[in-house]
């Protein structure tokens, strides 16, 4: 895949580069990227001109904020400020050029930035970027490590840039450890919850390298009810996980995890994601009541046409997003697509607007409205990750029942050269299509992955479900049948298990 780095992209994380583990006098602010300077420290003509060069950045004017920061890194004034602060501008005139392309100069600065203050974290963080820009993985996680080593207190890094760096790494164990390992030792919280996911991701890192203790370590901070049946099912934590427990009990787990967030939500008022994750324990649960009525008031109002008000707009979508699968699950079908449709509405502009576009277009497919399900995406540019593949399964599906032979197979070859982030679809397309050998093929072998052992074990878990929609009867019948072949019997002897549990997955009728 081509290398598409945005000025945006890379200015916005400028703008929000991390400041701590610096003295508080010096501190960046996340909206200022670079410190004011002291009028002790230097005269108010340097200062004017680092104010200046920041506020062009932060407008969007690259090529002039780029010209200003080389003048005041060009003012000889600037050579007897103190190494932190120039080390600072160096590391945001470094964010300057790397925005504009311009990566030899970029990286020359920011290594600049490092000898005069290797401990700060800003500089590390910075070279970290550029390097992950120019696709250099492993070089920009191991400038990440040692950013989050010298951070004082969790690492203000969003779990975007957490989760593309880290999934750049699969191929890379060894390096992708010591990133998550970083984390966890740093304490960071994705948003103040637990990124249990990545942790369980760490854990099989961990087991794979003969570390057990760390192993019991990270398996203490993973709480999640899906996250725990993905422990009980893989043999490889047979020794760490005491299945007769309370502790590992997936439902017990979903109950407490409900009692938590309840206390949560009563006490930001909605300023976090606690509803939003409130909503999806409760679907876990099976509680389509509560869902409905935690959301009836955001759908009366997002049906009436407008915007929601912060805060209660950040989160709309995702609580949307909830309420149609519980009228999905109600049977209520009609009601669940009109309710995405207004969850995309509410999402438009957002950072996970093609989430739930995306949510739309699987909806029709569910219903067999494919045609409807291929415009409803067609305006979308090509995603990356997991929701291109979903992307490209809308595709296929509506081609393949379109009749639309090419389109289908340009869908399979887009999928295919996704790779890991669609795995799910490399089985999920036979199965549309019913090439069970294929399908087979495809299951056995992410069973075989200690990469994707974890989600293709849960996914064949026995869970809760409602009757399939007529458009997808088949496909679950299908699903069925995978399950119950010899051949995938005995490849999940061998890795792990599956049991039954009294919790709704990611999937109604499956």
């Amino acid at each position: 895949m081509a290398l598409r780095t945005s000025a945006s992209l890379l200015l916005a994380a400028a703008l929000s580069a991390p400041a701590c583990a610096l003295p508080a006098v010096h501190r960046t602010s996340p909206q200022d990227g670079v410190p004011a300077i002291n009028a002790e420290q230097r005269d108010a003509g340097l200062e004017e001109k680092v104010d200046r060069a920041v506020q062009l950045a932060q407008q969007g004017n690259l090529p002039e904020a780029a010209l200003a920061f080389d003048a005041a890194l060009d003012d000889p004034r600037m050579a007897s400020a103190p190494a932190e602060l120039r080390a600072r501008v160096l590391s945001t005139a470094a964010w300057a050029d790397a925005s504009l392309r311009r990566f030899p100069r970029a990286t020359e600065r920011a290594q600049q930035a490092i000898a005069l203050a290797p401990d700060q974290v800003l500089p590390l963080f910075t070279l970290s970027a550029i390097e992950a820009a120019q696709g250099h993985v492993k070089p920009a996680a191991a400038l990440m490590v040692r950013a989050i080593g010298n951070a004082v207190g969790p690492m203000p890094i969003n779990i975007e840039r957490v989760s593309k760096m880290q999934r750049n790494l699969i191929k890379a164990p060894t390096e992708r450890r010591e990133f998550l390992q970083a984390l966890f030792d740093n304490h960071w919280l994705d948003e103040g919850d637990e990124p249990v996911e990545l942790w369980l991701t760490l854990a099989g890192l961990q087991h794979d390298a003969g570390d057990g203790d760390a192993v019991r370590a990270t398996i203490a901070r993973i709480n999640g009810p899906m996250e725990l049946i993905q422990l009980r099912s893989d043999k490889r934590f047979d020794a760490y996980v005491d299945r007769s427990s309370p502790r590992f009990d997936p439902r017990l787990a979903a109950q407490r995890q409900m009692d938590d967030l309840r206390v949560r939500a009563s006490l930001s008022d909605g300023n976090d994601s606690s509803l939003t994750l409130l909503s999806a324990t409760a679907l876990t649960l099976g509680d389509t009541a509560q869902v409905m009525a935690m959301t009836d008031g955001i759908a009366d109002a997002a049906a009436k046409g407008g915007q929601l008000e912060e805060p209660e707009g950040k989160w709309a979508g995702w609580l949307l997003a909830s309420r149609a699968v519980a009228q999905r699950r109600m049977g209520q079908s009609d009601a669940a697509l009109q309710t995405a449709r207004m969850a995309a509405r509410l999402a438009k502009g957002r950072p996970y607007a093609a989430v739930h576009q995306l949510n739309v277009g699987l909806m029709l497919c569910a219903r067999g409205q494919y045609e409807e399900a291929r415009a409803s995406i067609a305006s979308m540019p090509d995603l990356v990750g997991y929701g291109a593949a979903q992307q490209q399964y809308i595709r296929f599906v509506a081609a393949h029942h379109g009749g639309d032979a090419p389109a289908a197979a340009d869908a399979r070859q887009r999928v295919a050269a996704l790779g890991e982030d669609a795995h799910e679809m490399q089985y999920e397309l036979p199965l549309v299509t019913g090439q069970m050998d294929d399908a087979a093929r495809a299951l056995i072998a992410q069973l075989r992955s200690p990469e994707l052992r974890g989600s293709t074990l849960l996914a064949l878990q026995e869970m809760r479900t409602v009757p399939s929609l007529p458009a997808t009867a088949a496909v679950d019948a299908r699903w069925r049948q995978l399950k119950a072949r010899p051949d995938v019997q005995a490849a999940v002897a061998e890795l792990g298990r599956i049991e039954r549990y009294d919790l709704f997955g990611s999937d109604s009728s499956r």
